[in-house]
Order: C-alpha cells, then sequence, then structure tokens
C-alpha cells in the first residue's frame, strides 16, 4: 500500500519547513503590540500639538490685544495734551485780539485828536511850523491830516470803534470765547480717566468679539498721567499766582505785533538849535498789567526849542499838544475784561525736566508711561482645560496644564513724548503751548513685570 508521506531528504530541510509553518503566528502578536504603543504616542503627540498651538494662539491674540489697549490709552494721553496745546493757544490768540482792540481805540482817539491839532501847526499851508523848521519826517502827515479825503476815514473808524462800542463788542466775544476755552480744558481732565477706561474696554471687547471675554486690570501697572513719579498728576490748572508762565506767553504772543508792543517815532531839525529847532515825537504802548488788565497810552507833541537864557542853552519856547489816547480794559472798566485766564500746564514735578537739569535723571523731556495688565481665562481659551470640544481623558490629562490662578496674562506700556524740531535746528522742550506730543509702544519695566507677578502669584 503506497503512503502519501515523503521523508525530507536532510534534516534541514524538515527544520526550515517547521520554521515556515510556525513562526508567522508568532510575528503577528508582537505586531499587534508594538501598533497599539505607536498609535498611542502618535495620539499624545497629536493632542500635545493641537493643545500647545492653541495655547501658543491664545497667547498672541491675548500680548496683541494688550498692545491695543495700551497704545490706544497712549494715543489719548497725546491727545489730551495737544489739546490743551491747541486751547491753550487759542487763549493766547484770544488775549493778543484783547491787547489788538485796546491798542486800536487809544491810537484812534489819539489820532482824532492829532488832526484836530495839526490847524495850529498851520499844516494846511505851504509855510506850516514843520515845514519852516525842516522836520521832513513828520511834515508829509501834517500835511496828510489837514486834508480832509485823507483824514475823514479815521474820524469815522474812531466814532464806530469807540462811540458806537464796535471794540468793545469785539473784545467781550473774545472774553466768551476765553471762558468757554477754560470750560473745555477743564471738562476734559475731570472726565479723562473715565473715557480712558472706556475707550481701552471697546478696544479690547472689539479683538475679541465672538471670543469669549478678556478682563482690564482696574488699576494700570503703572500711570503717568494720574501719578507721575508716584505722585500728582502729569498735567495741572494753573490759577491766581501760577498764572505767571501764560501771561508771559501772552505778552511775547501780543508782542510779535509791532504796533502793540510800541508806536513810536519822532522828527526832528537836522541843525543845532542855534537857531530855533523842531521836534514832533509820538509815543504809544501797549502792556498787560499784573494779571488782571490790559492798558494802552498813546501821544504826540510838537516843541520848538531855541539857544537862549543867561546861560544860554537849548530851551523849549512852545509846545504844540498834538493829540492823546488811551484805554484800558479790566474787570472794573467800561471795557470788561476777566484777565489772564486759568489754564493748564505741566505739573511742577513735569517742568522740573530740562537738557540743563542737575539730575541725570531729570535730563530731557519727561515722558507719560502706561502699563496695563490683560488676562483671559483658562475657561475663556479654545484650549483643551477651556472651550475647546478636545478634553484630555484618563492618562492624556496630564497634558493639561493650568496657568497660575487659572488665568493667561499680558503687559503692554506706551509712552508719550514730546518731539519738534524747529526751524533753525534747535530742539523745543515739551510743554503745554506746542501740540507735538506723540505716542509709541515701549518694553516693559521690570517693576512693572515684577507687579504683574506678584498679582498672579507667580514666582520668576
Amino acid at each position: 500500500m503506497a503512503w502519501g508521506f515523503q521523508f525530507p531528504r536532510t534534516m534541514n530541510d524538515f527544520s526550515s519547513s517547521g520554521r515556515r509553518a510556525r513562526l508567522p503566528l508568532r510575528q503577528r502578536g508582537q505586531a499587534m503590540v508594538f501598533g497599539i504603543l505607536v498609535v498611542l504616542g502618535a495620539a499624545v503627540a497629536t493632542f500635545f500639538v493641537f493643545n500647545t498651538g492653541q495655547m501658543t494662539a491664545e497667547k498672541t491674540k491675548l500680548v496683541n490685544t494688550a498692545d491695543a489697549v495700551a497704545y490706544s490709552a497712549g494715543v489719548m494721553h497725546a491727545r489730551a495734551l495737544n489739546f490743551d496745546a491747541y486751547t491753550n493757544r487759542a487763549l493766547m490768540a484770544n488775549e493778543a485780539n484783547i491787547a489788538q482792540m485796546v491798542s486800536i481805540s487809544s491810537w484812534l482817539q489819539y489820532a482824532q485828536g492829532h488832526i484836530n491839532g495839526v490847524p495850529r501847526l498851520s499844516c494846511y499851508t505851504q509855510y506850516s511850523i514843520p515845514v519852516a523848521l525842516a522836520t521832513i519826517t513828520y511834515a508829509p502827515l501834517c500835511y496828510a491830516l489837514s486834508y480832509p479825503p485823507l483824514y475823514t476815514p479815521v474820524v469815522y473808524a474812531n466814532n464806530a470803534f469807540n462811540s458806537a462800542n464796535i471794540g468793545n463788542a469785539i473784545l467781550v466775544r473774545a472774553d466768551i470765547a476765553k471762558t468757554e476755552l477754560k470750560l473745555m480744558q477743564t471738562t476734559m481732565f475731570a472726565g479723562f480717566t473715565i473715557a480712558r477706561s472706556e475707550v481701552m474696554r471697546d478696544v479690547a471687547d472689539a479683538n475679541y468679539r465672538d471670543d469669549g471675554s478678556v478682563d482690564i486690570d482696574t488699576a494700570p501697572l503703572d500711570d503717568d498721567w494720574n501719578f507721575f513719579e508716584g505722585n500728582a498728576p502729569f498735567i495741572a490748572q494753573r490759577k491766581n499766582n501760577a498764572r505767571t508762565r501764560m501771561k508771559d506767553v501772552i505778552v511775547a504772543s501780543a508782542n510779535e505785533d509791532k504796533f502793540v508792543r510800541e508806536r513810536k517815532w519822532s522828527s526832528k531839525s537836522p541843525w543845532p538849535c542855534s537857531i530855533p529847532i523842531g521836534e514832533a515825537t509820538r509815543t504809544g504802548q501797549t502792556v498787560l498789567s499784573g494779571f488782571t488788565s490790559w492798558q494802552a497810552n498813546d501821544s504826540a507833541n510838537f516843541r520848538v526849542r531855541s539857544w537862549r537864557g543867561i546861560f544860554p542853552s537849548c530851551k523849549q519856547d512852545k509846545n504844540y499838544g498834538l493829540g492823546s489816547g488811551s484805554r484800558q480794559a479790566s474787570a472794573n472798566n467800561a471795557w470788561r475784561y476777566s484777565g489772564v485766564p486759568d489754564f493748564y500746564e505741566l505739573s511742577d514735578a513735569a517742568l522740573a525736566y530740562s537738557p540743563n537739569s542737575t539730575n541725570p535723571a531729570k535730563r530731557g523731556d519727561p515722558r507719560v508711561q502706561f502699563a496695563i495688565r490683560l488676562t483671559r481665562a483658562n475657561g475663556q481659551t479654545k484650549t483643551s482645560a477651556g472651550v475647546s470640544g478636545i478634553k484630555p481623558t484618563g492618562e492624556l490629562a496630564v497634558f493639561d496644564g493650568a496657568p497660575a490662578r487659572g488665568v493667561l496674562a499680558a503687559v503692554a506700556t506706551s509712552e508719550v513724548f514730546f518731539e519738534h524740531t524747529q526751524s533753525n535746528g534747535a530742539t523745543e522742550l515739551g510743554s503745554l503751548f506746542n501740540p507735538y506730543w506723540q505716542v509709541h509702544l515701549i518694553g516693559n519695566s521690570a517693576t512693572s513685570v515684577a507687579v504683574a507677578r506678584a498679582k498672579q502669584g507667580a514666582t520668576p
């Protein structure tokens, strides 16, 4: 009977065939365990990358929002300083307008008197006293004021400006404008901190629209606007005797008009008084007296002098008054004037900064730094610990990191500075009379960072 079994020809053939029959079973069992470990590792890595990416995105957005909030506060600081500068300039302009009105009123009165006085010099004839005494500069004016078509407009102007009180009406309007400007400054200062908080809130909300919420610390980490050098506000209202700075700039501004500063001339015979000489003299100016009164005075006269006396000298023979005028604007005068206005200027601490300061820390212009901290609750983030639908379970929960006190935090700092170079190349110092305040973001100070860490309970 034949058998269907065939013996291997050698022992090697037997053992080789045996391995081929058994090895595949062992390899399938080991690969499954390895595969499970690989899949588990990939899942851990994927979750870690997802969570890290979400956390990085959240931190970046929070930092950008903090920068935007700090910058918006800095923009408000710069605009407030520039607003005060513009309104201070407007106050100066109204003061200069008042000085001009007072000057014109006085000058017109003087001019009317001069017109009335020239007939005494016979200026309507070619043999007038000014011509005879060769007062060459004054003689043409003397003739002009004797000619009705030339002097009539002066008479009309004087009647309208002084008799009809046009000048006083203009002065009243200027004083009303000053009152309104002062009220605007006071209102801006009083409501600034509240308005700043509202603007920062609006900026933060706009950055997180439809994406949860973010919180802004009620108290900034650094606020030079309200606590410059830890004390008083950066700017201060100047009243009473503290108005000297405003008075000085008003006088300087008004005196840019030569008509206000000084109205004078003279014309004299070109020979010594061994023979009679004539001299026409005109004086006039407008000054701010104290803080309460603008005063203008004008006058002119023509003197004839000759060499005479027991001890010969040049003595006056005749004096012809050629008119005078005056005008005062004050609180107790027909032309009402409220005085040098109250205004806002840098505080004493801020004004102590200058390039020539003996204190090295105060050389240069003062600056307004503002540091703010923003926080976002961990539950608001799009991470596994927040609103994300991907949540860790079991062993993966170890990767669900929690920030200190359950919030993410970011700190940003803005700085307002003054920068303006004059046309002559000189660097101008910061003040509230020129609107050149600007803003930029700067690095956070060590103090601000330390305070932020302390608030969050974190350690360096």
